[in-house]
Formats: structure tokens, sequence, C-alpha cells
């Protein structure tokens, strides 16, 4: 079979296919269609929306976010996308400040001073160490912790860094 005509016949499902998007489509797509009214994403869910067993719930249609979000003006295809986004700032957010709020304030502000990504990776700024290192031996904190708060970390700064 010739390249055009696999393309002839992969074309049509290439089209068909919904979007996929990924985190920073979902920023994206916040910045796009919520933004101007919302504010900035991560702080809006910090603010205005709370994780309930996995599930986002807000002040509006508690019991269907997914289905307020496609009644407001977010097209199907990144409803999923904004929803997890949302999400993970929901849930995670709110375990830093009850787990380290006590010590480091908000998480943005602690690593925006803290934390410096390197060519040797994410270390922390006063000494240079690797910040998952770091995390493995700081407090109580067992190798899921660790990875967690480095997942936490990771988004942050990129939230950061990609506004």
């Amino acid at each position: 079979m010739t390249r055009s005509k696999v393309l002839i016949l992969i074309l049509p499902l290439i089209i068909l296919l919904p979007p996929v998007a990924s985190a920073r489509d979902a920023y994206a797509a916040w910045d796009d269609r919520c933004e101007e009214c919302h504010g900035d994403a991560d702080e809006f869910s910090r603010r205005f929306l709370w994780s309930v067993d996995g599930q986002l719930q807000g002040q509006h249609h508690i019991d269907n976010l997914r289905q307020f979000m496609g009644n407001h003006y977010i097209p199907e295809h990144e409803i999923e996308a904004i929803y997890d986004l949302l999400l993970a700032q929901a849930s995670t957010l709110a375990r830093f400040t009850d787990e380290c709020g006590s010590c480091h304030a908000n998480a943005e502000a602690f690593v925006r001073q803290s934390i410096a990504i390197r060519v040797s990776g994410i270390v922390g700024v006063e000494s240079g160490v690797p910040v998952l290192e770091f995390l493995q031996t700081h407090e109580d904190l067992q190798p899921a912790d660790a990875e967690f708060y480095m997942r936490l970390i990771t988004r942050v700064l990129d939230t950061i860094s990609h506004p």
C-alpha cells in the first residue's frame, strides 16, 4: 500500500479523535476560558474548591461539577483536563498546608524561596542537596510521602515556570 493510500485511510480517524489535553494545555484552557472571571486556577481551586473522596466539589453543582463546567463555557474535550488540574490543586495543597504549613507557609511561596532547578536537578537553594534526597530524611516522611511532595514541588515549579 502506498503512503498516500495509508494517509487517506488514517486521516479521517485523526480528524475524528478528540483532542487530548496535557497539564500545560489545561492551564492554557483555563487562562483562555476561565481566568478573566475566576483568576488564577491554583488560587481559585485552593479558595473555592475541595476534594471529597477524590472528587472535586465546589459551591455550584456539588454532585456533578463536570456537568456544570460543560454548561459554563468549557468545551467537552477540555473538561477532564481542567477538572484534573483543579482537583490536584484542591487536594494536594491542603495536605501541604496541614503537614508542612506550620514551618513553610504555603507551597508556592516555599518553592519560590527555597527550591531551584539546576543542571543536576531540583535542589535546595541553600544546601544544593537534591530535594528528593532531602525529603527522604526530612521529619518522619515515608518514601511514598517523599514522592508525593516531590510531585507537588515539581508541579508548583512547572506552574511558576510556565504561568
